[in-house]
């Protein structure tokens, strides 16, 4: 499965770095790729493993909006 995540305050590279480093720590996700011009993160992942909704929830205990 892929999904684009928009991600409101996302701001700078460390923000990235953080974002992405958490998401690929979920059991399930395959490759990430993050762009901070955009504000999005593109997860490919195992929908047999992982939701969605749990890699939303792992941006979000971070501080970042999740639109």
């Amino acid at each position: 499965m892929k999904s684009v995540i928009k991600i409101c305050n996302m701001e700078s590279n460390d923000d990235a770095k953080i974002i992405q480093d958490t998401v690929v720590k979920n059991s399930g996700v395959i490759a990430t790729e993050i762009s901070l011009a955009k504000r999005e993160i593109t997860v490919i992942y195992n929908d047999i493993f992982l939701k969605l909704e749990r890699i939303i929830n792992s941006i979000e205990d971070l501080g970042y909006v999740v639109l």
